[in-house]
């Protein structure tokens, strides 16, 4: 029975699986390492709100100001 013909040769075949494995091994490792690495945010990393600013008045929409 001849041999069936292939387009890549065994050997490219197994240097594309390794490839493969390559790329997922740095793929989650670089998730990974983002995970671990997160800058650090300070006052802005807690879930609370901001500390206001002195004499800094929030910014409502017209229908809600007061009319003089």
């Amino acid at each position: 029975m001849p041999k069936k013909q292939s387009l890549f040769t065994e050997q490219e075949r197994r240097i594309a699986l390794y490839a493969l494995v390559a790329a997922a091994v740095m793929a989650t490792s670089m998730v990974a390492l983002d995970q671990w690495l997160t800058p650090q945010l300070g006052i802005y990393a807690t879930d609370s709100a901001p500390p206001r600013l002195p004499n800094v008045i929030d910014a409502r929409p017209m229908s809600r100001v007061a009319r003089f």
